[in-house]
């Protein structure tokens, strides 16, 4: 075997190679034509004198140069064999395509084993045997698919599993089992009659163009069965997580969903093209090319997936959330890779790319806030306002259909202002996430009446209109004007 030295050594060579072949003409044109030394010197300073000797011994020993040659030969074997392999159809690596073949070269065989077709009767007898066949094996392709049917009905009751699209797998299913049959049944009589407008049935041609559908079919078959688990398994996720409120794995799960599908859709594409013949490898070659472009001219594309898969790692958003986006604010109904989809209160649906984000404003995360401002006369006391708030609390914490919602008691934050009208005092009521407005309108409408019944006035704007007196009054008779309050 040729030494470690020795092939870095070969290596060091095929380098000196390509330098030489890069610039050997400017060397040359540098020295008037006669740049011998100057090549010497530029080869010198690239590989070390040392691995160009060992290169030398070894050309010259004609055992090393032939297990050299030797390891070229190997190398070359190897890359052609990882071509070939990279080439090969997905169903002849797995053997689908030689059973195929050898099932229909079996059916040809036994054609040609029993043949009857010496006379007219025999003719005749075969043929009403091949259309009985023909009809059974029509009759038993549609109950095969009813059963299938039957059997995906079961599974997605089951699993609770939107079935619509099983009925178009059936379909699929009983067309190109019909066609196999109608094809081996017009072989058969086309072999028994020799018919020759039918010759182009009998070819090899037509056999290997048929086991190639029959081979995408099945390929397609396994692709779909692959696909369905997964998309099932993720709906049962998403069903189950629907009944447990998990939004967090409702949020997930979609894109898992749309990612599997790209990944799936690609590479089914691509062993199909496999199967009819196209070579993969430029192809491959030529998607990471095309990629990288993809990626330069495609940013503001890139930068939505980057800022929304950070966005859903760290859990900002989840689908039931209320949000404000990008100037906009909503119910998160939909997360894909690229975009969230937002729902207001108006029934107004805005979608919204991750890139335009750059706050992102959560306002149902883990628990929620509902900020009052309870504006009173200036005539009532506080102590007593906030007396009759916590008793509001107390009886809106022991009611069945609010008290579970509410996280702890209300907090009074105290006076917060003094307006034109009313004394302002700010509360707040802790809830769980998104029922703060479900409890505050509540809390809102039981304060209205308990006002009323305590005798706390709640003020409304009002303004106090004076009307000047042209004639002036004696000094200390008191103030000229009249006075009149309106409200407004």
């Amino acid at each position: 075997m040729m030494t470690r030295k020795a092939f870095f050594s070969v290596l060091s060579f095929l380098c000196v190679l390509v330098l030489l072949g890069m610039g050997a003409s400017p060397v040359f044109a540098a020295s008037g034509g006669g740049g011998k030394e100057s090549v010497s010197a530029q080869t010198e300073s690239v590989i070390p004198a040392k691995d160009i000797k060992a290169l030398s011994a070894l050309l010259k020993d004609n055992a090393e140069r032939e297990k050299f040659l030797d390891h070229l030969d190997t190398l070359l074997k190897v890359k052609q064999e990882q071509d070939d392999a990279l080439a090969q159809p997905l169903s002849e690596k797995i053997g689908l395509r030689s059973y195929t073949e050898s099932l229909f070269e079996d059916y040809q065989k036994f054609l040609e084993k029993y043949d009857l077709s010496s006379s007219i009767l025999g003719k005749i007898g075969l043929s009403a045997g091949i259309l009985f066949v023909a009809l059974v094996a029509f009759f038993l392709v549609h109950k095969v698919c009813i059963r299938i049917r039957m059997g995906l009905d079961r599974l997605r009751r089951r699993f609770g599993i939107e079935g619509q699209r099983f009925g178009f797998y059936v379909r699929v299913i009983r067309l190109a089992g019909w066609f196999v049959v109608f094809f081996l049944g017009l072989y058969a009589l086309a072999w028994n009659w020799n018919i020759s407008a039918l010759n182009f049935v009998r070819s090899d041609g037509m056999f290997s163009f048929l086991s190639g559908i029959v081979n995408v079919l099945m390929i397609c078959g396994i692709g779909a069965v692959l696909w369905e688990t997964a998309n099932g398994l993720i709906e049962t996720a998403l069903r189950r997580a629907g009944e447990r409120g998990e939004s967090r794995v409702r949020t997930l799960l979609p894109l898992l969903r749309h990612i599997l599908f790209i990944v799936f859709g690609g590479l089914f594409i691509l062993i199909l093209l496999s199967e009819i013949g196209i070579n993969i490898a430029p192809l491959l070659a030529g998607a990471g090319i095309l990629g990288i472009a993809v990626g330069f001219g495609a940013q503001t594309m890139v930068k939505d997936f980057l800022t929304g898969f950070t966005i859903i790692l760290e859990d900002l958003i989840q689908v039931g959330d209320v949000v404000r986006l990008a100037g906009q604010a909503g119910l998160v109904e939909k997360i894909t890779i690229r975009k969230v989809q937002l729902r207001d209160l108006s029934g107004t649906v805005y979608t919204i790319p991750f890139s335009e984000i750059t706050t992102v404003e959560n306002l149902t995360k883990d628990f929620s806030y509902y900020v009052m401002n309870v504006g009173v006369s200036y005539s009532e006391d506080p102590d007593r306002v906030m007396e009759v708030l916590r008793g509001i609390d107390t009886e809106l914490r022991e009611d069945p259909a609010f008290g579970p919602f509410m996280i702890e008691p209300i907090e009074i934050l105290g006076v917060d202002q003094f307006g034109d009208s009313a004394v302002v005092i700010k509360a707040r009521l802790k809830t769980k996430p998104i029922k703060q407005w479900f409890v505050g309108r509540e809390f809102n409408r039981r304060m209205k009446h308990a006002f009323h019944k305590a005798g706390i006035e709640i003020p409304f704007p009002h303004r106090t209109v004076y009307f000047r007196n042209e004639t002036p009054s004696p000094v200390g008779e008191g103030p000229a004007p009249g006075a009149l309050a309106a409200g407004g």
